[in-house]
Parts: structure tokens; sequence; C-alpha cells
């Protein structure tokens, strides 16, 4: 084998030096283009408008990332405005491989969790594309911010890869005639009779045509006063009403506004609101008041308990401590001890166990003790209606655990107090939910009567 020269040996090592150069030259360049275009998760497009009624898709991108092998992010809305419709994975982390994707979200605050990975050992993805398409539907006119935020990029060793977010913002409108009133704000709560309460109602032109349109305010069932404005599309205006308590006696007062009904309105039910709150008209004494009463069920089995929910309210300008009792005809189901600032109210709990307790018709009632120099006692008890102490699973109340009972149960099986067509009567076990434990206690009695 022939040696090689000097020569040729410093040529090998010279053009090795320029191959090394060159390729040193562009991964510079490569590293020098990548610096210069960070890598970016965005929504896209970043402005959207839509008309009420329709749907819209937004895509999240991603632009300039090098070996991608998972990524994260949030993404919030105004529920008040979106109904979410549709999540689907994009086609980008696809190019690498098998993929996992999930999502969760909560359409109650407006928000999703939005999860992918490619699966198994492979290298990540490079260059930009969609993560994932997202589809909502316009409820009603209003803007918004499509809040894209946690957003997490992961290489195949879970290193993490630094990225710039860009949000995206959505202008909804309406082709239609629409008025709503979105807020009413109440000051002060608590007055004494002869004070004066400001109310402000704000009001919204949801459609896509200028209106003219009055507003009323009301205290109860009452008029305030009303009053006419002109709104352009989307504008909003702030009316504001003023309300003398002169002549009004002490007592709890709901304030609502409504908004005529422009011609050709459709959608009416946001023409009317009340105030999350009620002025509280006080007494310049002590005063206590029981405001209402509340037993969860009209029958109960003997044996079992039920709650009896007591609202209580202080009218008097001095914090008081009082003793409430809950009787079932005129025997005591349990006494409480509370304490009430000046214009406060609260709700009390008694729970009533029935063991030992004939099975009768009872009528329910309640009492609060009166505070020392209290004039005015004939709010401080109240009556309630008649519940009606049975055989466990006689829910109609005619002495007869039957068929009839059976059916009654299983249709309302698996409910809970949230749902519309929850019926209390049926959770014998008071525990807030219709189970197997309830249809059980009917069939184990089931042919009893008396």
């Amino acid at each position: 084998m022939r040696k090689a020269t000097p020569e040729k040996r410093w040529l090998t090592c010279i053009h090795a030096l320029l191959l090394l150069s060159l390729i040193m030259s562009i991964a510079q360049v490569f590293v020098d283009s990548v610096s210069a275009a960070p890598t970016t998760v965005r929504v896209s497009p970043p402005s959207i408008t839509a008309e009420v009624g329709n749907n819209f898709s937004i895509n999240m991108t991603i632009s300039n990332v090098l070996n991608l092998y998972a990524w994260e992010f949030k993404l919030g809305w105004n529920p008040a405005l979106l109904d979410l419709v549709n999540v689907s994975e994009g086609s980008f982390l696809r190019a690498g491989g098998d993929t996992f994707f999930t999502y969760k979200t909560n359409t109650t605050f407006g928000y999703m969790i939005v999860d992918c990975t490619l699966l198994g050992l492979v290298p990540g993805v490079s260059g930009s594309g969609t993560l994932t398409t997202i589809t909502f539907h316009v409820k009603t006119a209003g803007e918004c911010p499509l809040d894209l935020y946690d957003v997490l990029l992961l290489d195949p060793f879970e290193r993490t890869i630094p990225c710039d977010v860009v949000d995206g913002y959505g202008h909804f409108t309406s082709s239609s005639h629409d008025i709503a009133i979105t807020e009413i704000t109440v000051s002060p709560l608590n007055v004494f009779a002869g004070e004066i309460v400001h109310i402000n109602v704000t009001v919204q032109n949801q459609g896509g045509y200028a209106e003219s349109f009055s507003v009323t305010a009301y205290v109860n069932s009452e008029t305030i006063g009303t009053q006419s404005t002109s709104l352009d599309s989307g504008a909003s205006a702030t009316i504001p009403f003023m309300w003398n308590t002169t002549g009004h006696n002490k007592g709890e007062y709901a304030i609502s506004a409504s908004a005529s009904i422009v011609s050709s309105e459709v959608d009416t039910a946001d023409n009317n609101k009340t105030a999350n709150d009620k002025v509280i008209i006080l007494t310049s004494s002590h005063d206590i008041a029981i405001t209402n009463i509340e037993s969860a069920k009209t029958i109960v089995g003997q044996g079992y308990t039920m709650n009896i929910t007591v609202t209580l309210r202080n009218y008097g300008i001095y914090s008081e401590n009082l003793d409430v009792t809950a009787y079932a005809n005129e025997a005591l189901i349990q006494t409480q001890t509370t304490t009430l600032a000046s214009g406060a109210s609260t709700i009390l709990t008694f729970t009533w166990s029935t063991t030992d307790w004939p099975k009768t018709n009872y009528t329910i009632s309640v009492t609060a003790e009166a505070v020392p120099d209290e004039i005015d006692v004939s709010d401080n008890t109240r009556f309630d209606g008649i519940v009606r102490i049975g055989i466990p699973g006689d829910l109609n109340g005619d002495d007869f655990v039957g068929i009839d009972d059976v059916f009654f149960v299983a249709s309302h099986f698996g409910l809970g107090p949230a749902d519309s067509s929850w019926e209390p009567n049926c959770d014998i076990t008071d525990d807030a939910y219709v189970g197997i434990d309830d249809i059980f206690i009917v069939a184990l009695h089931f042919g009893e009567e008396g």
C-alpha cells in the first residue's frame, strides 16, 4: 500500500477544513434564520367577525418550530356570547406519525385545554402548520378575546421549546333587530323609608340597525319611571333612575327593568332583567323577621330525615343574637342560635329526624324569638305547608306502597336537585340523589298499608 506523500496529506487536511467550514457556515445560516423567525403559536385568523346564529372556526397554528413532539394550550372565550361546537386535530403533528389527541372544556366559565403528542420513538416535526381547528356558535352580539394561554411545546427529549403566543379577537354582530338589558346596578342597598335609591340600567343594541325605544324601571311591580333612548347598532348606554322610598314599609324590594320591543324583534327574552341584589328598607329599632320557609318534601318516610330551610332577616339597626325554633304542629323539631348584623340575612337549615314520630300530617312552622325591645313581632313566626310522615316508599300519600310508587321512583332514578324534573319525595334517604337505595326501600315496603 502506497503511503500518501506529505503534499497529499496537506491537501486532504485543507479539503477537510474547507468542508467543515462550509458545513458550519450552512449551519450558522440555518440557526440565524431560526433565530430571526421565532416559534409562534397563534389564533388564526387573529380577528373574527361573525353574525349571531352562525358558526365560525379558528385554527391554532404554529410556525418555525424545530423537532416538536407534543403540545398543549388553553383557550378562553366569553360563554355569554359563544357556544363551543367542535374541536378537531390539525394535520401538523400527524405528519410525524401516529398521535394521541384529547381536550377538556368548561362551557360554564368558557375555556378549554387541548393536548396532542406523537406516539413511540419517533423524531419531532419541524416547520409550520395547523395544530387544531375549533368551531363556535355565536349566541348573541358583542365582542370578546379568544385568549390563547399556557402554551407548552416539547421536543422528543421532553425539553421545552420557547415560543411566542398571539391571541385572537371576535366581533359578533346581528343582522336582526335586537335590544337587550345587560346590567342593573343599585345603590345603596340598605335604606330607611324616605331615602333615595339610585338605579343604573345598561342597555345594548345587539341588532344590526339603529333603534329608538323606551326603558322602564320597576320596584316589585310598581313603576319607578320610563325614559326614551336611541342607540346605533352595537352601541350601549347607561340610563339612570331614582327611586324615592317615601311611603314604603320595611321589607325586601326587587329592582327590575324592561326595554320596549322594537319592530321585528324576535329575541325578547333579554329585554327584561332583575337586579341581582334587593333593596332592604330598614326600621330604626330592633326588628327580626322570618322572610321564607321551605320544607324539602311533602311526604317523608317514617324513620327518615327531611330538611327545612329558613331565611331570616334583621330589619333593625342593631346586631342581634337570637334563637330560632322549628316545629311540626306544636312539637319541637330543633332550635338554632344565630347572630345577624343590621340589614343582614341568613339561611338556617333544620334537619327533622322522623324516628318515633307518628304517621300523620304535620304543619311546619318556624319562630324567631323576639329580641329585647322588639315591637313588631308579627313576622317572627312563619308557617309552611303540610308534610306527611308515612310508610317509607309511599310517595303519593295514599297510605299504600303500590306499583305506582315503584314506577314513580324508577322514573326519577339518577336525578339530583340540579335536574329540572327533580322530585324530592323520591329521595327517601335524603342524600340529594335518587339512587338504587331509594328504589330498594320502595321495593322492601311494597304492599304495606296503613
